[in-house]
Protein backbone atom coordinates (compact mmCIF):
# COMPACT_ATOMS: atom_id res chain seq x y z
CA UNK A 1 0.00 0.00 0.00
CA UNK A 2 1.61 3.10 -0.53
CA UNK A 3 2.18 5.80 1.80
CA UNK A 4 0.89 9.21 1.48
CA UNK A 5 3.86 10.98 0.73
CA UNK A 6 4.54 8.55 -1.86
CA UNK A 7 1.25 9.67 -3.08
CA UNK A 8 1.84 13.05 -3.60
CA UNK A 9 5.23 12.79 -4.91
CA UNK A 10 3.80 10.59 -7.68
CA UNK A 11 0.88 13.33 -8.56
CA UNK A 12 4.19 15.62 -8.75
CA UNK A 13 6.13 14.15 -11.26
CA UNK A 14 2.50 13.73 -12.80
CA UNK A 15 2.24 17.67 -12.27
CA UNK A 16 5.70 18.58 -12.97
CA UNK A 17 7.79 15.83 -14.21
CA UNK A 18 7.49 16.16 -17.73
CA UNK A 19 8.12 20.12 -17.72
CA UNK A 20 11.51 19.83 -19.81
CA UNK A 21 9.90 18.13 -22.93
CA UNK A 22 8.73 20.04 -25.73
CA UNK A 23 5.49 20.73 -25.65
CA UNK A 24 4.79 20.86 -21.78
CA UNK A 25 1.76 22.36 -20.18
CA UNK A 26 0.82 22.67 -16.73
CA UNK A 27 -2.64 21.01 -16.75
CA UNK A 28 -4.73 22.76 -14.09
CA UNK A 29 -6.20 19.91 -13.07
CA UNK A 30 -3.01 17.66 -11.97
CA UNK A 31 -2.41 21.41 -9.95
CA UNK A 32 -5.49 21.13 -7.88
CA UNK A 33 -4.99 17.54 -7.69
CA UNK A 34 -1.51 17.93 -6.07
CA UNK A 35 -3.09 21.24 -3.87
CA UNK A 36 -5.74 18.58 -2.42
CA UNK A 37 -3.15 15.67 -1.64
CA UNK A 38 -0.78 18.30 -0.50
CA UNK A 39 -3.22 19.81 1.89
CA UNK A 40 -3.69 16.29 3.97
CA UNK A 41 0.02 15.10 4.49
CA UNK A 42 0.90 15.54 7.87
CA UNK A 43 4.13 15.11 10.49
CA UNK A 44 3.73 11.76 10.80
CA UNK A 45 3.16 11.14 7.00
CA UNK A 46 6.92 12.64 6.37
CA UNK A 47 8.36 11.61 10.52
CA UNK A 48 8.47 14.60 11.80
CA UNK A 49 8.87 13.78 15.17
CA UNK A 50 9.47 15.38 18.35
CA UNK A 51 13.38 13.78 18.58
CA UNK A 52 13.67 16.25 15.12
CA UNK A 53 11.41 18.88 16.10
CA UNK A 54 13.71 19.38 19.77
CA UNK A 55 16.87 18.84 17.96
CA UNK A 56 15.85 21.48 15.58
CA UNK A 57 15.01 23.56 19.25
CA UNK A 58 18.97 23.06 20.65
CA UNK A 59 20.84 23.57 17.53
CA UNK A 60 22.42 26.42 16.34
CA UNK A 61 20.99 27.28 12.63
CA UNK A 62 17.94 29.39 12.57
CA UNK A 63 16.77 26.75 10.21
CA UNK A 64 16.62 22.89 9.13
CA UNK A 65 15.97 21.26 5.84
CA UNK A 66 15.40 17.95 4.79
CA UNK A 67 15.38 17.50 1.10
CA UNK A 68 12.45 14.84 0.64
CA UNK A 69 13.07 14.61 -3.27
CA UNK A 70 15.09 16.84 -5.97
CA UNK A 71 15.62 16.30 -9.34
CA UNK A 72 15.88 18.72 -12.61
CA UNK A 73 12.11 19.79 -12.55
CA UNK A 74 10.78 19.85 -8.98
CA UNK A 75 12.08 19.81 -5.70
CA UNK A 76 10.26 18.50 -2.72
CA UNK A 77 11.51 19.58 1.06
CA UNK A 78 10.76 20.32 4.30
CA UNK A 79 11.96 23.48 6.23
CA UNK A 80 11.58 23.48 10.00
CA UNK A 81 11.99 27.08 11.78
CA UNK A 82 13.16 28.07 15.17
CA UNK A 83 10.66 29.66 17.04
CA UNK A 84 11.06 33.38 16.59
CA UNK A 85 13.18 33.39 13.15
CA UNK A 86 12.02 34.94 9.97
CA UNK A 87 12.92 33.47 7.00
CA UNK A 88 13.86 36.41 5.15
CA UNK A 89 12.04 37.75 1.84
CA UNK A 90 13.11 35.93 -0.94
CA UNK A 91 11.63 35.35 -4.53
CA UNK A 92 11.67 32.17 -6.60
CA UNK A 93 11.88 32.75 -10.47
CA UNK A 94 9.73 31.31 -12.64
CA UNK A 95 8.33 28.75 -10.03
CA UNK A 96 4.94 27.39 -9.22
CA UNK A 97 4.82 26.63 -5.53
CA UNK A 98 3.13 25.12 -2.54
CA UNK A 99 3.94 25.70 1.12
CA UNK A 100 2.21 23.31 3.88
CA UNK A 101 3.00 23.97 7.43
CA UNK A 102 2.65 20.82 9.23
CA UNK A 103 3.45 21.32 12.45
CA UNK A 104 3.79 24.82 14.92
CA UNK A 105 2.11 28.30 13.28
CA UNK A 106 3.87 30.57 10.85
CA UNK A 107 2.91 34.04 9.17
CA UNK A 108 3.54 34.70 5.80
CA UNK A 109 3.88 38.42 3.82
CA UNK A 110 3.66 37.31 0.15
CA UNK A 111 4.91 40.21 -2.44
CA UNK A 112 3.43 39.92 -6.28
CA UNK A 113 6.18 42.23 -8.57
CA UNK A 114 4.39 44.98 -10.31
CA UNK A 115 6.11 44.15 -13.44
CA UNK A 116 7.08 40.70 -14.35
CA UNK A 117 10.75 41.02 -16.25
CA UNK A 118 14.22 39.00 -16.36
CA UNK A 119 16.36 38.11 -13.50
CA UNK A 120 16.85 40.65 -10.69
CA UNK A 121 20.09 42.09 -10.54
CA UNK A 122 21.82 42.25 -7.16
CA UNK A 123 20.75 46.18 -5.79
CA UNK A 124 18.02 46.80 -8.47
CA UNK A 125 14.89 48.38 -6.98
CA UNK A 126 11.79 46.74 -8.06
CA UNK A 127 8.01 47.75 -7.40
CA UNK A 128 5.82 45.25 -6.32
CA UNK A 129 2.47 45.02 -3.60
CA UNK A 130 2.31 43.47 -0.45
CA UNK A 131 -0.56 40.77 0.37
CA UNK A 132 -2.09 41.27 4.07
CA UNK A 133 0.01 38.48 5.94
CA UNK A 134 -1.60 35.24 6.62
CA UNK A 135 -1.30 32.58 9.76
CA UNK A 136 -1.03 28.95 8.93
CA UNK A 137 -0.63 25.72 10.93
CA UNK A 138 -1.14 22.53 10.82
CA UNK A 139 -4.96 22.18 9.99
CA UNK A 140 -4.28 25.32 7.42
CA UNK A 141 -4.76 24.62 3.51
CA UNK A 142 -1.60 25.05 1.48
CA UNK A 143 -0.73 28.64 0.29
CA UNK A 144 0.15 28.48 -3.43
CA UNK A 145 2.50 30.65 -5.46
CA UNK A 146 3.49 31.09 -8.96
CA UNK A 147 5.79 33.10 -11.32
CA UNK A 148 3.49 36.00 -11.52
CA UNK A 149 1.65 35.70 -8.00
CA UNK A 150 2.90 35.87 -4.57
CA UNK A 151 6.16 34.83 -6.15
CA UNK A 152 7.86 36.50 -3.27
CA UNK A 153 7.75 36.11 0.72
CA UNK A 154 8.89 35.61 4.26
CA UNK A 155 8.36 33.41 6.70
CA UNK A 156 8.12 34.27 10.42
CA UNK A 157 7.77 31.21 13.11
CA UNK A 158 5.51 32.08 15.44
CA UNK A 159 5.01 29.00 17.11
CA UNK A 160 7.97 26.50 16.97
CA UNK A 161 9.89 25.15 15.94
CA UNK A 162 7.54 25.44 12.94
CA UNK A 163 7.88 22.61 9.64
CA UNK A 164 6.51 23.12 6.76
CA UNK A 165 6.49 20.82 3.49
CA UNK A 166 7.61 22.41 -0.02
CA UNK A 167 6.68 21.74 -3.34
CA UNK A 168 8.70 23.75 -6.26
CA UNK A 169 9.26 23.57 -9.76
CA UNK A 170 11.46 24.25 -11.30
CA UNK A 171 14.17 24.01 -8.60
CA UNK A 172 16.56 26.71 -7.51
CA UNK A 173 19.39 26.12 -9.93
CA UNK A 174 17.29 25.85 -12.77
CA UNK A 175 15.08 28.48 -14.98
CA UNK A 176 11.84 27.76 -16.41
CA UNK A 177 13.57 26.76 -19.72
CA UNK A 178 16.02 24.54 -18.05
CA UNK A 179 18.81 26.63 -20.05
CA UNK A 180 20.07 28.36 -17.18
CA UNK A 181 20.08 28.96 -13.42
CA UNK A 182 17.41 30.38 -11.84
CA UNK A 183 19.01 31.80 -8.55
CA UNK A 184 17.47 32.89 -5.07
CA UNK A 185 17.34 36.56 -4.83
CA UNK A 186 16.84 38.16 -1.25
CA UNK A 187 14.88 41.36 -0.96
CA UNK A 188 15.05 44.20 1.94
CA UNK A 189 11.67 47.17 1.63
CA UNK A 190 13.06 50.69 1.32
CA UNK A 191 9.86 52.61 0.89
CA UNK A 192 5.77 51.75 1.28
CA UNK A 193 2.91 53.33 0.84
CA UNK A 194 -0.72 52.04 1.69
CA UNK A 195 -3.13 50.64 -1.12
CA UNK A 196 -7.18 51.25 0.14
CA UNK A 197 -9.76 49.58 -1.84
CA UNK A 198 -7.46 47.05 -3.43
CA UNK A 199 -8.64 43.44 -1.96
CA UNK A 200 -5.36 41.87 -0.29
CA UNK A 201 -3.18 44.09 -1.27
CA UNK A 202 -2.12 46.34 1.36
CA UNK A 203 0.94 48.27 0.27
CA UNK A 204 2.86 49.05 -2.91
CA UNK A 205 6.37 48.68 -1.91
CA UNK A 206 9.73 49.45 -3.15
CA UNK A 207 11.78 46.58 -2.82
CA UNK A 208 15.93 46.37 -3.52
CA UNK A 209 17.80 42.66 -4.23
CA UNK A 210 20.02 42.35 -1.34
CA UNK A 211 22.65 39.30 -0.44
CA UNK A 212 20.92 36.59 1.80
CA UNK A 213 21.47 38.47 5.38
CA UNK A 214 24.62 37.26 6.85
CA UNK A 215 23.28 35.45 10.13
CA UNK A 216 20.45 33.19 8.07
CA UNK A 217 22.08 30.07 7.20
CA UNK A 218 20.58 26.35 7.19
CA UNK A 219 21.62 22.60 8.65
CA UNK A 220 20.54 20.29 6.63
CA UNK A 221 19.13 16.82 7.82
CA UNK A 222 18.68 13.41 6.54
CA UNK A 223 15.04 12.53 5.31
CA UNK A 224 14.35 9.15 7.24
CA UNK A 225 10.08 8.92 6.21
CA UNK A 226 8.57 6.64 3.95
CA UNK A 227 10.62 5.57 0.95
CA UNK A 228 9.10 7.22 -2.15
CA UNK A 229 9.75 4.36 -4.25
Amino acid sequence: MSSAIQILWKQALKTFGSRRNAGYKLYQQNFDNLWNLINKITAEDVKVDKQILDFVKVQSAPMCVIVVFENRDMTIAIFMLKHGVTMPMHDHPGMHGFLKVISGTVEINSFTLKTNGDHINMNEEIKAFRHKPITLHKNSPACVLTPQDKNLHEISCIEGPAAFLDILSPPYGVDDSGKGPGPCTFFKTVNSKPCTDSGDIIEEVQLLATEKPPGFYSHNLKYTGPPLM
